[in-house]
């Protein structure tokens, strides 16, 4: 049996070319969490050269408080963040994800189809969240069901 459950009112906040050498992400995070806000989906890509990019979700009441962190940490590091608010959370919770090869395929498939660009990704053994537009708060999960049969 497959669970999609939708969660709204998402921001996400990405860093990029972030150089390796800097403990930036235990620095940022250690900030984001004294300010009180409490960070959901979180992200990095494997370095190219010495830079990666790094990113993570929170809620959009969050945005005044982290408005007022972000420039202590640009200060800090030299790096401006891009923030996105106004998203949705979309949670794809699987058993069969744990023995089923293709599921993913399929879950990007649904994605395709709709032409929902998905700015984040995380997984676990049996679940896959997907942070997209608003505007997909409906049509992605109706497709997702659809191709997941």
């Amino acid at each position: 049996m497959t669970d999609i459950k939708v969660y709204e009112n998402i921001s996400i906040v990405t860093f990029s070319d972030v150089p390796s050498r800097k403990r930036f992400v235990s620095t940022t995070l250690s900030a984001v969490a004294e300010s009180g806000i409490n960070v959901d989906m979180i992200s990095q890509t494997p370095p190219k050269s010495d830079m990666f990019s790094f990113g993570f979700t929170f809620s959009d009441d969050d945005i005044p408080t982290l408005l007022t962190v972000l420039p202590r940490i640009t200060a800090v590091h030299g790096i401006t963040p891009c923030v996105n608010s106004g998203n949705v959370k979309i949670v794809i919770k699987s058993e069969e994800m744990v023995d089923q090869a293709g599921f993913a395929a399929k879950v990007f498939k649904a994605c395709e189809n709709i032409c929902a660009d998905v700015m984040l990704i995380t997984t676990s053994v049996d679940e896959i969240s997907l942070l997209v537009g608003d505007s997909f708060a409906t049509s992605l999960p109706e497709e997702i069901k659809k191709v997941l049969g």
